[in-house]
């Protein structure tokens, strides 16, 4: 099988089948591409090949809209083929609510955090480039989160900014990125859209690692579930006096 990875073009990542490569880079000027016998190779090429490191990262919810059920979510990060910086994190949302745009938005933060520790540590070697299929967090990085920001955190109407935690911590991560990059004439630090189930082998790594993140959150509302359960019961015994047991 051929895999045809895409630095340049509409949709970067690594396809398998030719219908999905050549509509990705048809309509664009300049695309860079090659062609590979492995996918492993066409990963790494997409990640490591060009003068900007590509990074895929995603989210993924589960039960967010099923009253009977807790959600549960993770996020993932994919530099490419065993990369240590591969991560699935479950989401801990605290007395945030679970949703989807949270896990999506802290893939993001979680992989400009990581650039921009690599550059206080000066093992940053190239610029980085942050690949999500959320149109929405990508829309709020470059242009809605600076406004609400000039307007005090506001909508223009005056409606409520959801995840307003998050953004802010993300657009202070991209400015301090970039002061970085800057000093290093590089370019500033993007966060472009890829699309979503159009056969990128990369996107689908990145969705593959989210939900191990969204697993293992699970498994932690699972465990949670249980030890409240054997507190309860615990607590409903009674002693031989039939005054109710309580546990030392």
């Amino acid at each position: 099988m051929k895999y045809y990875a895409i630095l340049v073009g509409g949709n970067p990542g690594v396809f398998s089948k030719q219908s999905n490569w050549t509509k990705e880079i048809l309509g664009y000027k300049n695309t860079k591409f090659r062609k590979f016998n492995s996918e492993i190779d066409a990963l790494q090429y997409v990640a490591k090949g060009g003068k900007i490191e590509n990074v895929f990262v995603d989210g993924s919810c589960r039960g967010h809209n099923n009253t009977h059920r807790i959600p549960s979510a993770g996020f993932g990060i994919y530099y490419g083929p065993d990369d240590n910086r591969n991560r699935a994190e479950p989401l801990e949302s605290g007395t945030k609510p679970t949703t989807p745009q949270r896990a999506e938005f802290m893939a993001i933060i979680h992989a400009l955090r990581n650039a921009h520790r690599a550059l206080l540590d000066g093992t940053a070697r190239s610029p980085v480039r942050i690949l999500s299929d959320s149109p929405d967090c990508v829309h709020t990085y470059y242009k809605w989160g600076d406004k609400w920001k000039t307007n005090g955190w506001k909508k223009s109407k005056g409606g409520t900014i959801r995840n307003v935690d998050l953004i802010q911590e993300m657009l202070n991560l991209k400015e301090q990125i970039n002061i970085h990059y800057a000093s290093k004439g590089w370019s500033n630090i993007d966060v472009a859209h890829v699309k979503s189930h159009s056969g990128n082998l990369a996107n689908n790594e990145a969705h593959r690692v989210a939900n191990l993140g969204a697993n293992q959150a699970e498994a932690r509302i699972r465990s949670k579930c249980h030890v409240s359960s054997l507190v309860v019961t615990i607590g409903n015994r009674t002693d031989k006096s039939g005054e109710p047991f309580i546990p030392s």
